[in-house]
């Protein structure tokens, strides 16, 4: 989502840096999109890969409504704060969230009502490795990847002593 009042300048980033991602082997560090896993969701004349691509419209397109889990951005604009936080909250799923602001303020107030396990400010998909993993509603229940869920699944045994002198 973007504020009404920026939507031309931030599209224009946007586009900019779109057009930066590089496609490619996984295993190579400077590649940020890799390929496919099944043909038939691929352009065949460019390799196993989907073309990462900005759609504009409004919040209730199926895009909008879905874990993508591809380069796809879909933006629509938002007028106020209010309008901003229903239109976030506005989906089955809850994985996860971006917020960027000047104001800190206006920042931790949205991140602290949007519904998703994780909440990224002024920045996007750090995963340190000392924190939940996990979304609200659709996108799964618990979390994993931190101390709480190894310890959950761990098998713990304790067993008694003591001495005792049978002869």
């Amino acid at each position: 989502m973007a504020h009404e009042d920026i939507y031309e300048q931030f599209m224009a980033k946007i586009i900019e840096r779109t057009k930066l991602i590089k496609r490619g082997n996984p295993l190579d560090t400077e590649t940020m999109v890799g390929g496919n896993i099944e043909e038939v969701h691929t352009d065949y004349e460019n390799g196993f890969y989907i073309q990462p691509t900005l759609l504009k419209d409004t919040n209730k397109m199926r895009i909008f409504q879905e874990e993508i889990f591809g380069p796809v951005i879909a933006v629509t604009t938002f007028k106020t704060e209010a309008e901003a936080l229903e239109l976030a909250n506005d989906s089955e799923f809850g994985l996860g969230a971006g917020v960027w602001s000047r104001d800190m303020n206006v920042a931790y107030r949205m991140g602290s009502k949007i519904q998703a396990g994780r909440v990224w400010t002024n920045c996007y998909h750090m995963y340190p490795a000392h924190a939940a993993f996990g979304g609200y509603k659709k996108s799964g229940v618990g979390r994993e990847t931190h101390k709480v869920a190894l310890e959950h699944d761990q098998q713990p045994k304790i067993s008694f002593y003591e001495s005792v002198h049978i002869f």
